[in-house]
């Protein structure tokens, strides 16, 4: 948190010079392009992610010369590149907020999120981000693999039927695999689907009864893993898991969902008790102390929180959830957000 002794409301506001300057030293690319679809700003790391010689990126430079050098050389796939970037111009044109993931012909996948910007006259152009995102999807896909496997293991062990104490130890060992994360010691997503499935059938048969779901995840979690190293990342993961256990209950099934994402299912509780719950976590987790390099590392939540409706499925209100906690980041992170 910024010390308020140290902010100046006199200082003057940024000029566009010094803006510049600071765009140029952030790692993500960054471009401008006006209503005529002329580049206006780019900078250094743009170049780099999508690999613009110098000689191309001249002033005055149009996306459409862009688009042409990258359909000659192939990063739009097979066809005729003046179909290619013509369709790409279209759709460019009606200056419409966007977000998609493209994987480059080099195997590099990127984040590309574009905003339309406004002047007095209305649209002035676009503002568009590229997030180099190769490493962050390799391990989701190590994680999902991982996770596989130990699905398997968990459905063939509970067929298997193990009668001497070397294949208990065995079957136990397994179990606790596929049921509990390594890393932070909650339910994993497997086990999650089977409890959290009968905790929807019991509120079936008894409609009185309440069941609700809070999802959340840690504010600017990747920023952690780039700055300190996956090995901290890890330390913060499992200290959020430790203070979601002491708030829990022992009926409640608390849930490493994947990365930094976490879930409970609470019986008992309603909207509101689980959103009180979920202060009393942010709480915990925001006073919450470490050691080390990451001595002074204060931590935020962005939740979204949904109650079981009759006839609901698992699925269904796991997405409701999950809707509520992206609208709980895109009104700023660090609050919670109730689902439809």
């Amino acid at each position: 948190m910024q010390d308020a002794s140290l902010i100046d409301d006199n200082a003057p506001p940024l000029n566009v010079h010094e803006l510049v300057a600071a765009m140029q030293y952030l790692p993500m690319g960054i471009t401008i392009i006006d209503r005529a679809l002329t580049m206006r700003f780019w900078n250094d790391a743009f170049c780099q992610i999508l690999d613009f010689p110098k000689d191309i990126m001249r002033p005055g430079v149009s996306l459409e010369q862009l688009f042409y050098f990258n359909a000659l050389r192939g990063e739009f796939g097979p066809g005729d590149p003046a179909e290619l970037v013509g369709a790409r111009l279209d759709i460019v044109r009606q200056f419409v907020p966007h977000r998609f993931t493209r994987v480059r012909g080099n195997g590099v996948i990127l984040d590309v999120t574009g905003r339309v910007i406004y002047d007095e006259d209305g649209v002035f152009g676009f503002v568009t981000i590229y997030q180099d995102i190769s490493q962050e999807k390799r391990r989701e896909h190590q994680l999902q693999a991982a996770n596989k496997e130990l699905q398997q293991a968990y459905e063939e062990l509970k067929l298997a039927q193990m009668n001497n104490t070397a294949l208990q130890e065995d079957r136990q060992k397994y179990y606790q695999m596929a049921v509990r994360d390594q890393v932070t010691h909650l339910f994993t997503r497997y086990y999650m689907e089977d409890a959290a499935s009968r905790l929807i059938e019991q509120h079936e048969r008894n409609i009185a009864s309440k069941l609700s779901l809070l999802i959340f995840d840690i504010d600017h979690f990747k920023s952690i893993n780039d700055t300190y190293g996956h090995l901290y990342g890890d330390i913060v993961l499992r200290q959020v898991g430790a203070l979601l256990l002491q708030q829990s209950r022992r009926i409640d099934v608390a849930v490493r969902l994947g990365g930094d994402e976490f879930a409970v299912f609470l019986s008992g509780i309603d909207e509101d008790e689980c959103l009180a719950f979920f202060e009393r976590l942010r709480h915990a987790i925001s006073v919450s102390k470490f050691d080390g390099v990451l001595a002074g590392l204060v931590l935020t939540l962005s939740a979204g929180i949904a109650t079981h409706h009759v006839g609901e499925t698992l699925e269904e209100m796991l997405h409701r959830a999950d809707t509520a906690l992206y609208e709980a980041k895109r009104a700023g992170r660090n609050c919670v957000r109730r689902a439809q």
